[in-house]
C-alpha cells in the first residue's frame, strides 16, 4: 500500500507530506503560508482508533506536551505571511497552557478570539458518577502574525425572532421589511460629526448635509413631523448577524461520514478558510487527521499542503479527496523534491477538480 500511494500524479494545488509537521514546516520558507489550520493532539490521555487510523494522544506530564508543540508553534509563526493567521484547535485537557504559550510565540498582541464550538448537545455521563458540569464544547485560539492580517466577516442567518422585533416595518408600496436605525452622531462635535438642521431638527449628525439629502432622495428616511428622522435598513439588503466567539450553528459529523476518530465537520473549516483567506491563498494544516481541510480548501479554490505521520491515516486522506474529486501528492520525505509552496506559486491557471 505504501508504494502504491506515492505514484498518484502530481498536483500542483495540493501536496502531502508522510512526516512529522515539525519536518515539513521546516522546509518551507519564511512568510509563504497564509493560513494555518493546526489541530494537534489534545492531551486527551487516550488512544484514538477507527478505520485503522491510529494515534497515541498519551503523554507523561503536560510539561511533555508543551515541550512537544513548542518548537512546532515556533515554526508555525515562521512560515506564516505577514497578513496570515493560525487557528489552534483544542480542548478543556490543554487550551489554557497553549493561550499562555501561544501568548509567548505569536505575541500577545496578535491574539485575535478564543472561538467556542459548542461540538455537542450534552454529555449523560452522570449516570456513571462524573461529577463536574458537562464538557461539551472546542476552544480554538486565533492568532495573526501582524495587525494587517486578512479578515473576510462571516454571517449567519437572522433568528425569526429577531426579525419579528427589530424589521417589524413594512413598506406599502413594496412590501420590503425595514428597521429604523439613528440617524444621530455619536459623540457629536468631539468625534467630528457635522452639526447643522435637516428636517426641521437640529443635531450632530452620523452623515454629512448632502449624504442626508441624497439618502432623502432615495426614499431610505422615515420621517414624521417633529420627530428626529430615522435611517431605513431594508432586510433585504442585509447580509445577516455577523458571526461571534461563540459557534453554536455548526454540528459535529455523525458516525455515517467518520473516517478519523477525530474528524471536524466541513462546515467549521468553510468558516475558519473563508474568513482568514483568499482565493488561491496556500492553507497548511499540520496535522491532516481525515483531510477535511484539504476537501474545504480545494472546493474554496485555496492551495493546501498537510502534513500526516501516519501513512494510514495518509490513505484515508488521500481516498477522501478523491471521493471529493480532488486529488493531490504524497511526498515521501527521503526523496529530493522541488519546493511544493514555489511550484504553487509559479503556477498561473486554476486546475483542482479531477474531470
Amino acid at each position: 500500500m505504501h508504494e502504491s500511494l506515492y505514484s498518484l500524479e502530481k498536483s500542483q494545488d495540493s501536496f502531502l507530506y508522510n512526516e512529522d509537521c515539525y519536518e515539513t514546516t521546516k522546509r518551507f520558507p519564511e512568510g509563504s503560508i497564509d493560513l494555518i489550520y493546526a489541530d494537534p493532539p489534545f492531551f486527551s490521555g487516550r488512544v484514538h482508533s477507527l478505520n485503522n487510523c491510529v494515534f497515541d494522544d498519551r503523554w507523561i506530564s503536560n510539561e511533555e506536551y508543551i515541550n512537544w508543540i513548542r518548537p512546532r508553534l515556533a515554526e508555525f509563526r515562521r512560515v506564516l505571511k505577514s497578513t496570515g493567521s493560525i487557528y489552534i484547535h483544542c480542548d478543556w485537557h490543554i487550551s489554557h497552557y497553549l493561550k499562555v504559550l501561544a501568548d509567548t510565540i505569536f505575541h500577545s498582541r496578535n491574539f485575535v478570539n478564543e472561538v467556542i464550538w459548542k461540538r455537542q448537545s450534552c454529555h449523560n455521563d452522570y449516570r456513571q458518577g462524573s461529577r463536574h458540569f458537562g464538557r461539551i464544547h472546542d476552544t480554538i485560539l486565533v492568532y495573526a502574525k501582524s495587525k494587517d492580517y486578512v479578515w473576510n466577516s462571516q454571517f449567519i442567518p437572522y433568528e425569526e425572532l429577531y426579525i419579528k422585533n427589530a424589521y417589524r416595518h413594512k413598506e406599502k408600496e413594496t412590501g420590503r421589511k425595514f428597521a429604523l436605525g439613528d440617524l444621530t452622531g455619536p459623540g457629536g462635535k468631539s468625534n467630528g460629526n457635522p452639526k447643522y438642521k435637516f428636517l426641521g431638527t437640529e443635531r450632530y449628525w452620523r452623515y454629512s448635509k448632502s449624504k442626508m439629502l441624497e439618502l432623502l432622495a432615495n426614499g431610505r428616511i422615515a420621517h414624521k413631523d417633529g420627530r428626529v428622522p430615522l435611517l431605513k435598513r431594508y432586510l433585504d439588503e442585509m447580509p445577516g448577524k455577523p458571526v461571534q466567539d461563540l459557534w453554536f450553528d455548526i454540528k459535529p459529523c455523525y458516525n455515517r461520514n467518520v473516517k478519523f476518530p477525530t474528524q471536524k465537520p466541513k462546515a467549521l473549516l468553510q468558516r475558519i478558510i473563508s474568513t482568514s483567506s483568499n482565493l488561491r491563498d496556500i492553507v497548511y494544516d499540520p496535522f491532516a487527521g481525515s483531510g477535511t481541510s484539504g476537501v474545504v480548501s480545494l472546493e474554496l479554490s485555496r492551495r493546501w499542503i498537510a502534513s500526516e505521520i501516519s501513512i494510514e491515516t495518509c490513505s484515508t486522506v488521500i481516498n477522501r479527496l478523491g471521493e471529493s474529486g480532488f486529488q493531490t501528492k504524497l511526498h515521501d520525505p527521503n526523496e529530493s523534491i522541488e519546493d511544493p509552496i514555489n511550484m504553487m506559486l509559479q503556477k498561473s491557471s486554476i486546475q483542482l477538480r479531477v474531470e
